[in-house]
């Protein structure tokens, strides 16, 4: 509550209530003397009381009020001290509280004020429905498609219980590929499709390596090549209902070489397993138009999408790095280097994007033009791995689309964990193939 205007000057009536009072605090505390301050009545008082011992010094009883006068104490001294103390405390805080309503009407005022400016408030804006848009540019998907490792077979009995792949796994996963694929292709996407290129990188077959074993070979090399060639035909004819165009390009894996070969060769690397199983594929889907397999011969697949270059390859070829992390960043580094000069001194475009396999894991490593783009696997966990203490990951594959200004955009990890053996039974396999 702000105060009243105080008057300048004491009334008759102000200083007779202020008389009659016993004390200080008595005076300060009065309801009549409320509208004056602590400090103003405190010197009041002390005149008054100066006036009052100076009548009874001088003999002048005439000035002595007719109601003795309590004498002053040192302690009655004390109190009055610690009485003006918390009066000129609370006049601050008074003070304080006074400010602050100020200031508050102010706000008030000035939120007031905008309000009346503000013409009007806007409306709610209408709701936009939700559509297809396919006004932007066209879009290539790619699937890094590889390490699928046909006909191995791996026991959960020698896996610790975290692995476990054999055929009927490989049908469930490739299902489930084709299903994430075909749903992405049509509900996520909102735009046009050029086409789909498929990166085989290698690994499609197990092979026959011995590797150490002691068992002989549970799957044999005819039907790792003959069942698994028409699994993926039909994994393709499927795809190609949801695009205009497949294009596929492969490169062979390490795992189908020869059983006399100890390591890759560095001439003639085309001839193995790998290469066998893509002309039978090629040669089953040779009758859908929209299916483009070129067989490709070199040990390294170089082709563009848009104005951006790719270079796929299996990546068996980059050896060291660590197992902890598996990731062979110095001979990935070395073949940047090695690859870009080569290019230059040939005044050919640079490689923008590396695709590789191998690994069974997924690396993604920047570099100065694009990425490198590591894919995962299908097998998961295995006895190799367990062994070579390799870091344990979830199956998986790469699945992209390519910008023609922007280069690579979204980007799907595709976890084939989640596929249900029920859906192994999509395929057709031809009669006669036994494989486990």
């Amino acid at each position: 509550m702000t105060r009243e205007t105080k008057p300048k000057k004491w009334t008759a009536e102000e200083k007779a209530i202020l008389k009659s009072c016993q004390s200080m605090k008595e005076a300060v505390m009065h309801p009549q003397l409320s509208h004056r301050s602590p400090v103003s009545v405190e010197k009041k008082w002390e005149r008054h009381r100066r006036s009052l011992a100076a009548a009874a010094l001088a003999g002048a009883p005439d000035r002595l009020e007719a109601k003795p006068v309590k004498p002053v104490t040192f302690e009655d001294e004390r109190q009055n001290a610690s009485d003006q103390h918390v009066f000129r405390e609370l006049q601050t805080l008074q003070r304080k509280y006074d400010k602050a309503l100020r200031e508050l009407s102010v706000v008030d005022r000035l939120c007031e004020a905008i309000h009346e400016l503000a013409p009007r408030s806007y409306s709610p804006a209408p709701p936009v429905p939700a559509v297809r848009r396919n006004d932007g540019k066209p879009q290539t998907a790619v699937l890094q498609f590889s390490d699928t490792h046909i006909g191995l077979v791996s026991d959960p009995n020698q896996t610790l219980g975290f692995g476990g792949y054999d055929f009927p796994t490989f049908l469930a996963r490739t299902a489930y590929l084709e299903d994430a694929m075909r749903s992405i292709l049509t509900n996520h996407v909102h735009t046009q499709i050029d086409e789909l290129v498929v990166a085989m990188l290698g690994d499609m077959l197990h092979g026959n390596l011995a590797h150490a074993v002691e068992a002989g070979q549970r799957n044999t090399l005819f039907s790792q090549f003959y069942a698994g060639a028409h699994v993926v035909a039909q994994f393709l004819r499927n795809l190609s209902t949801v695009v205009p165009k497949i294009r596929i390009r492969s490169v062979v894996g390490n795992h189908p070489r020869w059983a006399n070969q100890r390591k890759m060769p560095t001439t003639n690397r085309n001839s193995n397993l790998d290469q066998f199983f893509y002309a039978l594929v090629q040669a089953l889907v040779r009758d859908i138009p929209t299916i483009q397999f070129p067989l490709d011969m070199q040990p390294l697949c170089e082709f563009g999408i848009y104005d951006f270059r790719f270079l796929a390859a299996h990546g068996d070829h980059w050896r060291g790095g660590d197992k902890a992390l598996g990731i062979p960043a110095h001979a990935m580094g070395r073949e940047l280097s090695t690859r870009s000069q080569m290019y230059a001194a040939a005044g050919r475009s640079p490689i923008n994007y590396w695709l590789t396999g191998h690994l069974h894991k997924e690396i993604e490593v920047p570099h100065t033009n694009g990425k490198i783009f590591v894919n995962g696997g299908f097998p998961g966990v295995d006895g190799y791995g367990i062994m070579e203490n390799f870091t344990a990951v979830d199956p998986t594959q790469r699945f992209f689309f390519v910008h023609p200004t922007y280069g690579v955009t979204a980007q799907y990890s595709l976890s084939l964990k989640h596929a249900k053996l029920e859906d192994s039974n999509r395929y057709w396999i031809p009669e006669g193939i036994t494989i486990e």
